[in-house]
């Protein structure tokens, strides 16, 4: 679907159960909801891109009797491609499942880490947001280009991660679901509760959103 600009990536720490994790020690924060947002208190600088491969599978055409008689449709296996400025470096070890020693280090784990994600962009008619959604998924980052600053400019690697999406229960077994703003039976705070079981980012009955980091 058409869209226009990239407002915001939102993710959280899913527990074995398939909550969320609402604790910023165990998890990304008290809410269960990280925004990765443009506030360098944070630790954060936006992202530049989320591009979302595999949404559908591609159909295969069974032929007999000399004609196509059938096709066959397989699943869908997205992943999303991030390109982000700066992610907070304590919240990315977190989402890639690395193990603190406690003294600023981190190593790669056995286990990997479970996460939901969000993207939100806008229609391009009545930039109204549209989000994609994604209740279960792994990152992983496969590489790090560093380069030397010159005399005339500054280098710069940002930070690239893969998101995989798995199949997700509450979206029917498929592993992504779309939300239009524009709908006028859209549901922002039952959305967020459907990626982030028993999350506090946005609380219905008391009409507030929780904090943004």
């Amino acid at each position: 679907m058409a869209n226009i600009g990239l407002k915001m990536l939102y993710t959280g720490v899913k527990d074995a159960d398939g909550s969320t994790i609402i604790d910023a020690e165990k998890g990304l924060n008290i809410t269960g909801v990280y925004l990765i947002d443009t506030n360098k208190k944070n630790g954060n600088l936006g992202t530049k891109t989320a591009n979302i491969t595999g949404l559908a599978g591609t159909p295969t055409k069974i032929s007999g009797n000399n004609e196509v008689v059938d096709v066959s449709n397989p699943p869908s296996a997205p992943s999303v491609a991030i390109d982000s400025n700066l992610i907070n470096y304590a919240v990315k070890q977190k989402i890639l499942g690395r193990i603190s020693d406690g003294k600023g280090g981190y190593s790669d784990s056995d286990q990997t880490v479970e996460c939901g994600l969000i993207i939100e962009s806008q229609s391009p008619i009545t930039y109204g947001s549209i989000y994609y959604a994604f209740g279960r998924g792994i990152y992983n980052e496969a590489g790090q280009n560093i380069g030397t600053n010159t005399d005339t400019a500054e280098t710069r690697d940002d930070d690239n991660l893969t998101f995989t999406s798995i199949n997700y229960a509450p979206f029917n077994g498929k592993p992504y679901k779309v939300f239009f703003e524009d709908d006028p039976l859209f549901d922002k705070q039952a959305m967020f509760e459907e990626v982030f079981p028993g999350q506090t980012y946005i609380t219905k009955n008391a009409g507030t959103t929780g904090p943004k980091a």
